[in-house]
C-alpha cells in the first residue's frame, strides 16, 4: 500500500506544478500570444497523465492480483501440509525420513512406525540408530546402497527388529532427497510390516510340500496296489484263457466267461483309477508317435463289437475321405477315449445302432496349413437312453452317473468320461453332449494332431485292379450301406444299394436283364423276413449270381455255417464293422485278383527245421511261472526258469538264450538291476545283446521307460495275454524258430 500512496504524491504534484503553468500564462504577457499554444499543452499534458495514471491503475491491479494468488497458495499450502500430516500421523503404513550415510539417525517419523518397532513415543524412537531396527546389519549396507546407486527402491523386503527384538519382515520403498551440490540430504520411505502375509505364505508353501508328499504317497499307494492286484490278476486271467481253450460244457464256458468279465472289469476300474490319479497330479503325458488313424478306430469298433453284436446292436465305424490317417500323436490315449465312449454307447443302448464317426473339424483350415496339423471331429452316436438336457453338464465330473438307478443297472465308476474330457484337453480339443433322454446320445470331441510328412505319397497300386467293378450291397441297415458304399466310391468301384433281400433280388434280376450283371455282392448275414443265406438261396435258384461273387457280412466269427456258405456258392465272409483293409482285400479275393479265399487265413510259411528257440523266464511267483509255462507250452521252446534276478544273470552267464522275460520286482536282484547286470556282462564279453522283455505289473508310462532306460527292449503289463506274449516273443525274435 505504501507505493500506491507514494504514487499518488507524485501525480498530485505533476497536477498542482501543471495548474501554476497556466496561471502564469493567463496573467503574463503571452496571454494573448499563447493562449492557445498553452491550451494545446495543457490539452497533451493531460492526456500523457491519464495515460500514466491508467498504466499505473493496471500495475496496482496486477500487484493486487499476485498478492491474492499468493495468499490463497499460502493457504492451499498450509491446508496440504495440514492433510499431509495428518495422514501421515494416522497411516497405519510407517512413514520415515533418515540421515544419509553413517550413523543413520531418525529425521521425522509418523505414529505408525512407532508402533510397528513396539516404542512406547516417537521422542523415544527418535533417539533410536537407524542400525538397531534391523536384524542383519549387512542387510541395511546392501539397501543404503540400492538407494545411493538408483535414487528410489521399491517393495524392498527386510528382515527387521522391534524394540524387545522381537523379528519381523517388512516392506521398504525409499528416495533420496539431494542437496543443490547433488550429494543425498536425506532418505524418505515408507515401510509396511508384512510379517502375516510372510507367515501366510509359509504356511501356504508348507502346506504345498504336504499336498505334495500326500500326492507322491497316493501315486506311490496307487503303484504299488497296481501291482498287488495285477500280479494274482495275472493268473487268474491267465488260468481262464487257458482254461477256455480245454474242452468244456456249454455250462462250463459260460462259467470261465463270466470270470474272465469280471476280471477285465476290476483291471478297467483300477486303470481308470490310476489315470485319474496322474491328470489330477499334472502327471500324464501324451506320446507324440507316428500312427494309422484307420487302424486305432477299427481296432477299437472291433474290441466292442462282440459286446455290441452280443446285444444285437448294429456298431459301424466311418472314417470320411478327407481325413488323413498317417498322423502324429498318442494312438494309445485316441484308443483309450474311443473305447470309453463306444463302451458307454453299447451299455446303455439296448436296440439299434452304434456310430463312431471321423471328419476334420475345419477341412479349409486343413487345406490352409498345407497338411502339417489337423483337428479332427469325432462322433459316438448311439439310439440308446439318452440323457436328460439337466444331467448333462454332471456327466464329465468323476464317480457320477446320471443317477442311482442308472448305476445299478448298468454298473461302471462314472470315471470313464472324466478321464476322456481330461485326456482331450491334453489333446487340444474339448468335449460335449448331445442328448435328450430316451431319444439317444451323440458325444462329440476334438483333437489335433500332427500330419506325417510322407502321408501324401501313400498309394495302394490294388486301388487300380478294383476300379470300375460292379457292387450291390444289401443290408438292412442304412449306415452300414452308407458306409460301405463311400469307400466302394473312393476305390472308383460302382455301388448300388438294397435294403432287404427281396430288394436285392429284384435289383440283381434288373441287372442282368440289362446285360450289367453285378461283380460282387456284399451280403449282410442277420435281416429281417429273409436272411443272408435265404437270399443267396435264391439268387442261386433262379440262376442270378452267375459271373458274380457273394461275400457274406457277419456280426461275429461264430455266425454262419461254413458248409452251407459253400454250398450257396458264398466265397467267404468279412466281420463287422467291416475294416478298410479286409474290405479291399475280400473284393481282390472274391473277384479272383487275389490268392487267398474271402475269409480264409493265408497259409504259413513253412520254416526251415532250427533248434527250439531258448528262453530264460525270470520270475518270482511260482503261480505265474505255471501260467507261462502253459502259455509257451505248445510251443517249440526250451524254456529255463530262474526265481530271482540273482539267479537269472548267473543262469544267462552260464548258458546261451535267444529271449530273456525278465519280471521286475523280484526278491535280492529286480528285473532292472538284473537286466543293467546283463548287458554290462555282454559289453565285457563283446557279445550281441539278446532281447530282454519286461513284465511288470507297474502300468505307468515311466515305468516302461525304466525299463527302456536299464536295457530292455520290451515292456508287457500284467495281466499279460497269451496272444500278446507269442506275438512280442515273435517281435523280438524276428519269428525264428517258431
Amino acid at each position: 500500500m505504501r507505493d500506491e500512496d507514494k504514487t499518488k504524491e507524485q501525480l498530485l504534484c505533476e497536477l498542482k506544478e501543471l495548474r501554476k503553468r497556466i496561471v502564469e500564462l493567463e496573467t503574463g504577457e503571452e496571454e494573448t500570444r499563447g493562449k492557445s499554444e498553452a491550451e494545446r499543452e495543457v490539452y497533451k499534458l493531460n492526456e500523457e497523465l491519464e495515460k500514466r495514471i491508467a498504466e499505473r491503475t493496471r500495475q496496482l491491479d496486477a500487484i493486487n492480483e499476485m498478492l491474492k494468488k499468493l495468499s490463497e497458495r499460502e493457504a492451499a499450502l498450509q491446508e496440504s501440509e495440514e492433510r499431509y500430516r495428518t495422514l501421515v500421523e494416522n497411516v497405519n503404513i510407517g512413514v520415515y525420513r533418515v540421515t544419509a550415510g553413517a550413523p543413520g539417525r531418525f529425521v521425522q517419523v509418523n505414529p505408525a512406525i512407532v508402533k510397528m518397532f513396539g516404542y512406547d513415543s516417537i521422542d523415544e524412537f527418535m533417539l533410536v540408530p537407524v542400525a538397531q531396527t534391523y536384524q542383519d546389519p549387512e542387510k541395511m549396507l546392501k539397501f543404503g546402497r540400492k538407494i545411493e546407486r538408483f535414487g528410489v527402491v521399491k517393495d524392498e523386503e527386510l528382515r527387521l527388529q522391534k524394540k524387545d527384538g522381537t523379528p519381523i519382515w517388512a516392506s521398504a520403498t525409499a528416495r533420496a532427497q539431494y542437496d543443490a551440490d547433488g550429494r543425498i540430504k536425506w532418505i524418505d520411505g515408507v515401510i509396511e510390516d508384512i510379517s502375516e502375509r510372510k507367515q501366510a505364505e509359509e504356511a501356504l508353501c508348507k502346506a504345498k510340500e504336504e499336498a505334495e508328499a500326500a500326492n507322491r504317497a497316493k501315486s506311490d499307494f496307487l503303484a504299488s496296489m497296481s501291482h498287488e492286484i495285477r500280479t494274482p490278476m495275472h493268473a487268474i486271467l491267465g488260468m481262464a484263457e487257458l482254461l477256455s481253450e480245454t474242452p468244456l460244457t456249454p455250462e462250463q464256458h459260460k462259467y470261465v466267461e463270466v470270470f474272465k468279465n469280471a476280471g477285465e472289469n476290476l483291471l478297467s476300474v483300477i486303470n481308470d483309477i490310476l489315470d485319474l490319479s496322474k491328470v489330477e497330479a499334472g502327471q500324464l503325458e501324451l506320446e507324440n508317435v507316428d500312427f494309422d488313424l484307420a487302424e486305432i478306430v477299427e481296432k477299437a469298433g472291433e474290441v466292442l463289437a462282440i459286446r455290441a453284436h452280443g446285444k444285437g446292436l448294429e456298431l459301424a465305424c466311418h472314417i470320411l475321405s478327407d481325413v488323413p490317417v498317417d498322423l502324429v500323436g498318442d494312438p494309445i490315449r485316441l484308443r483309450q477315449i474311443l473305447l470309453n465312449l463306444v463302451g458307454n454307447a453299447v451299455k446303455f443302448t439296448e436296440q439299434g445302432e452304434i456310430v463312431l464317426a471321423v471328419r476334420t473339424h475345419d477341412p479349409q483350415a486343413f487345406v490352409r496349413e498345407n497338411a502339417e496339423v489337423v483337428e479332427l471331429l469325432f462322433s459316438v452316436s448311439d439310439t440308446g437312453i439318452g440323457i436328460p438336457k439337466e444331467k448333462i453338464d454332471m456327466i464329465f465330473e468323476k464317480f457320477t452317473q446320471v443317477d442311482s438307478s442308472t448305476t445299478r443297472k448298468y454298473g461302471g465308476t462314472g470315471l470313464g468320461l472324466s478321464i476322456s474330457k481330461r485326456l482331450v484337453e491334453l489333446m487340444g480339443g474339448r468335449i460335449w453332449i448331445s442328448s435328450e433322454s430316451g431319444k439317444g446320445t451323440r458325444v462329440f470331441f476334438t483333437a489335433r494332431f500332427g500330419i506325417q510328412k510322407e502321408h501324401k505319397k501313400r498309394a495302394d497300386l490294388r486301388d487300380v485292379k478294383i476300379k470300375g467293378l460292379h457292387a450291390l450291397i444289401v443290408d438292412d441297415n442304412a449306415t452300414n450301406r452308407m458306409i460301405l458304399r463311400e469307400i466302394l466310391s473312393g476305390w472308383g468301384v460302382l455301388g448300388a444299394e438294397a435294403e432287404d433281400g427281396e430288394t436285392a433280388i429284384a435289383e440283381m434280376k434288373r441287372a442282368k436283364g440289362s446285360g450289367i450283371p453285378y461283380d460282387l455282392i456284399l451280403l449282410d448275414y442277420v435281416m429281417p423276413f429273409l436272411d443272408g443265406c435265404g437270399v443267396a438261396e435264391r439268387m442261386k435258384e433262379e440262376q442270378l449270381v452267375e459271373g458274380a461273387t457273394i461275400v457274406m457280412l457277419t456280426s461275429d466269427l461264430g455266425r454262419g455255417d461254413p458248409v452251407r456258405f459253400q454250398e450257396l456258392g458264398i466265397a467267404g465272409y468279412l466281420t463287422k464293422p467291416v475294416k478298410r483293409a479286409e474290405l479291399k482285400d475280400g473284393i481282390l479275393a472274391a473277384v479272383g485278383k487275389a490268392k487267398a479265399a474271402v475269409g480264409e487265413p493265408s497259409a504259413p510259411v513253412v520254416p526251415e527245421a532250427h533248434a527250439p528257440l531258448r528262453i530264460l523266464l525270470a520270475e518270482d511267483s511260482e503261480d505265474n511261472r505255471l501260467l507261462l509255462l502253459s502259455y509257451l507250452k505248445k510251443m517249440p521252446y526250451q524254456i529255463d526258469t530262474a526265481e530271482n534276478g540273482a539267479v537269472a544273470v548267473e543262469k544267462f552267464k552260464a548258458g546261451k538264450y535267444d529271449l530273456v522275460l525278465m519280471d521286475i520286482q523280484m526278491p535280492l536282484m529286480d528285473g532292472y538291476a538284473a537286466t543293467r547286470e546283463i548287458r554290462k556282462w555282454e559289453r565285457e564279453k563283446s557279445v550281441p545283446e539278446t532281447p530282454i522283455i519286461a513284465l511288470t505289473a507297474y502300468a505307468y508310462k515311466e515305468d516302461r521307460q525304466k525299463s527302456f532306460d536299464a536295457g530292455c527292449n520290451g515292456h508287457l503289463i500284467k495281466p499279460i495275454k497269451k496272444a500278446d506274449l507269442l506275438e512280442a516273443i515273435k517281435e523280438y525274435t524276428g519269428g525264428m524258430r517258431e
